[in-house]
Parts: structure tokens; C-alpha cells; sequence
């Protein structure tokens, strides 16, 4: 329970995400249908159709079990490293201020492109992208800069965790399961939460 109070970002955000892959299968084993992703997921061109909630409720949902259970795993230990040592309001203020950054910048790249007739394929416009992983992305950059900052806020194992598992999370990721949207995210992401880091 103590866990919980010190850590109520991470808990309430997390829970969201199970008990909304409840209702829309994931958590059960089942894939997000098509349509629930199309009606809350988002992309650029979501954006510019004035749907910028879309920002929002992507967060909450999951493709299928794999990522549901692979944010959790993931997810809680950062978010949760990140409350303890920048603060709650820091780390709320830092997710959601990447997450709407960074899907503006995309969606202005986007449509830059499509004006210009460079179409980057149907497999990334029109689409939409779910899950938490730009913010939590923007949250990394920041907790790698403090805790390199201040080597004693965390314990060696995870200052390395992070500057080694990120990096290498982002090449894998790209060269063996390549997603426009979602990569362009974490690329975007990350340094900018570096630069929140410096700035703090």
C-alpha cells in the first residue's frame, strides 16, 4: 500500500491501461479491434481532423496482450523510478508535455510531407499508433540526465539499465519491427526529454 501512495501517477495510469484492456481485449488475450483503434488511436491526420483527444486516450490502449503485459513490465519500474526521483508533478508534467509535443511534430512533418506529394506509404498515413511509449520516452530522457547528474539517487543497476536497455530497445525495435509513427515517436521523444533534463 505504501508502494501505491508514493506512486500514484504510475498506479493510476497503469491500472487505467488493464482495466481498459478489459473492455477491449487485450488483457484477456485478445487483439484491440480495428475499430476501437481507429475511433481512439491517433496520427497526423486524426490531428488536423480536430480530433486532439486522440493525444489522449491512445495511451490507455494496447494491441494485444504481448504489449499490454510488455508496457507493465517495463512501464512501472521507469515511471516508477521517475516519481520517486523527479518528483510527482515533474513526471506527470514531463509524460503528458512530451506526449502532446511530440505528436504535434509529427502530425506538422506529416503534413508537410503530404502537401508536398511525398506520400511515406500506406502502412503510415492515413494510420493510427496506440500505447504510452512517447511520453514514457520523454520521461527517460529526463531521468537519464538527473540520475547521471546525481549518481547516488538511484542504484548503479538502473542507470545502466537505462543507458544501455533504451538505446539498444530503439535499434532493435526499428531494424526488426519497424513502425513509421511509433519510431518517429521515440527518436523525437527521447532527446527532447534530454533537453527538458538540462533545463531542470
Amino acid at each position: 500500500m505504501s508502494w501505491i501512495v508514493k506512486h500514484p501517477f504510475t498506479t493510476t495510469l497503469f491500472l487505467a491501461i488493464f482495466v481498459v484492456g478489459i473492455f477491449t481485449g487485450p488483457t484477456l488475450g485478445r487483439e484491440v479491434p480495428p475499430s476501437v483503434q481507429s475511433a481512439w488511436g491517433t496520427g497526423p491526420q486524426r490531428i488536423f481532423e480536430g480530433k486532439w483527444w486522440t493525444i489522449f486516450t491512445m495511451v490507455f490502449l494496447c494491441n494485444d496482450a504481448f504489449m499490454l503485459y510488455g508496457v507493465i513490465l517495463a512501464g512501472v519500474p521507469i515511471m516508477a523510478l521517475a516519481e520517486s526521483r523527479l518528483g510527482i508533478g515533474t513526471t506527470v508534467a514531463v509524460y503528458w508535455f512530451v506526449q502532446v509535443v511530440v505528436w504535434l511534430l509529427i502530425a506538422l512533418i506529416f503534413r508537410f510531407l503530404m502537401v508536398r506529394g511525398i506520400d511515406p506509404g500506406p502502412e503510415v498515413y492515413p494510420m493510427t499508433d496506440i500505447g504510452l511509449s512517447v511520453g514514457l520516452f520523454g520521461v527517460v530522457g529526463v531521468l537519464l540526465v538527473v540520475l547521471n547528474r546525481s549518481p547516488g539517487t538511484a542504484r548503479a543497476w538502473q542507470t545502466i539499465a537505462l543507458e544501455t536497455g533504451v538505446p539498444l530497445y530503439l535499434v532493435l525495435k526499428w531494424a526488426l519491427m519497424p513502425e513509421w509513427l511509433a519510431d518517429m515517436g521515440h527518436w523525437l521523444a527521447l532527446p527532447i526529454g534530454l533537453l527538458i533534463g538540462l533545463l531542470l
